[in-house]
């Protein structure tokens, strides 16, 4: 989720057939540390390897820095 003053990032299941399911809340960057809270959560879940966490938390840090650019761009 893209604002002006936050960024929202939120993790999905996709279920090959059947769609996607939410796997996390939206967790609020920079109002909380989004990454942290992810990381926590991924952690949390034994089937997913540690090899797909941290493929997931380098998209959310890619995906943070977009927006931090974004918004420097624009002040």
């Amino acid at each position: 989720m893209w604002m002006e003053k936050n960024i929202g990032l939120a993790l999905d299941q996709v279920i090959p057939g059947h769609g996607s399911i939410p796997l996390s809340p939206y967790y609020f960057w920079p109002r909380k540390d989004a990454w942290d809270e992810l990381k926590i959560l991924l952690e949390s879940k034994p089937w997913i390897s540690q090899r797909q966490t941290v493929i997931l938390l380098n998209q959310a840090t890619d995906v943070i820095n977009l927006w931090q650019q974004s918004a420097d761009d624009h002040s």
